[in-house]
């Protein structure tokens, strides 16, 4: 280690002993300085190889250090406090220090940077756009953003908790184009037992069983399930230009429950893909692509390791953790946008 590398990782040292005794017993002013050591925003460049929180990793980012430290204060001290950051667009985002979601947006400073680079040269005013498993409202807040005043974003989001925390992120953006639905969507209509996780990892509630041993129950809440066909319907949206999907694992059972949608209005698809949480819930990543392509003629995009843009997917080719499924009347035009 050099001197300079030693004076820095010392003052890093004390800076972070500082903040952890303002954040326990000066919380006002734990938050002046959690805001000069806050992130400028998120990249609106391709990030390669971008993975969860890969700004914090060792060697890579001192500051990322210092708001770590306040992170893992929060998280261990069970301290409920909460931070706004920029998000895309001119839009803001609230986050609680100690979960996931502020890990990336707080401390690394970014979240899923190359989908979202992606949308941005997709999506235009007056689209109409669903986000499904909006959690507290990433991309709800970044498609309002786009599709403006004469588009609209619908929100679903069945948790009550983070339900509270999506409306308050739209209330601060005063995004009036946003409509926040509080059921599930699924393959058919009935009822669910959607399993609330608790603490470090709020974003992984799920109406099946969680895939990772570290996380842990809070309570459960009992869901009214619709389709995505259903709500459409019931909306009376005549379009439908984007859809995003991350529930869990049970995004089969969502596009089982939105053939009407997918085979004549045709929009462009985002889906998360886990294959842990996939085979939870009775199926997996190859019957979900098999779907996708036989029963609705969608092709598959792949968001590339190597320059963060998305390419097709290759026979026997690996799948990014987040696909695109495109119309495949539409593929050639949207490669040519992204």
């Amino acid at each position: 280690m050099t001197l300079w590398a030693s004076v820095r990782w010392r003052i890093g040292h004390i800076m972070d002993g500082i903040a952890w005794r303002l954040l326990v017993h000066a919380p006002s002013i734990a938050r002046l300085y959690a805001g000069l050591i806050a992130p400028t925003g998120p990249p609106v460049v391709p990030y390669p190889g971008w993975v969860f929180a890969t700004e914090y990793y060792p060697e890579l980012r001192w500051m990322a250090w210092r708001r770590a430290a306040l992170w893992h204060c929060a998280r261990d001290r069970k301290i409920v406090f909460r931070l706004q950051v920029p998000w895309y667009d001119g839009t803001k985002v609230d986050v609680t220090l100690g979960n996931d979601q502020s890990m990336c947006l707080y401390v690394s400073g970014s979240f899923e940077p190359n989908e979202f680079v992606f949308l941005r040269g997709l999506l235009s005013p007056g689209m109409v756009a669903i986000d499904v498993g909006a959690n507290e409202g990433l991309y709800t807040l970044f498609v309002a953003a786009r599709v403006g005043p004469t588009g609209r974003a619908i929100a679903v989001e069945p948790s009550s908790r983070e339900r509270r925390a999506l409306q308050h992120n739209v209330d601060i953006n005063a995004l009036a184009n946003v409509t926040v639905v509080d059921t599930a969507l699924g393959a058919a209509l009935g009822k669910a037992n959607l399993q609330i996780a608790s603490g470090e990892h709020t974003g992984h509630n799920t109406l099946g069983s969680f895939v990772y041993d570290e996380v842990e129950a809070e309570n459960a809440e009992m869901v009214t399930v619709e389709t995505l066909d259903g709500l459409v319907d019931r909306l009376a949206l005549s379009r439908v230009d984007f859809v995003k999907i991350d529930v869990e694992g049970a995004e089969t059972s969502v596009l089982k429950g939105a053939g009407n949608v997918l085979r004549q209005l045709r929009p462009l698809l985002l889906l998360e893909v886990n294959e842990q949480a996939l085979k939870a819930q009775g199926t997996g990543s190859a019957a979900l692509v098999e779907m996708l392509k036989a029963e609705f003629r969608y092709e598959v995009l792949v968001f590339s390791e190597a320059t963060g843009r998305v390419e097709m997917l290759q026979e026997g080719g690996g799948l990014s953790s987040n696909i695109v499924a495109a119309p495949a009347e539409r593929v050639g035009e949207i490669l040519a946008k992204a």
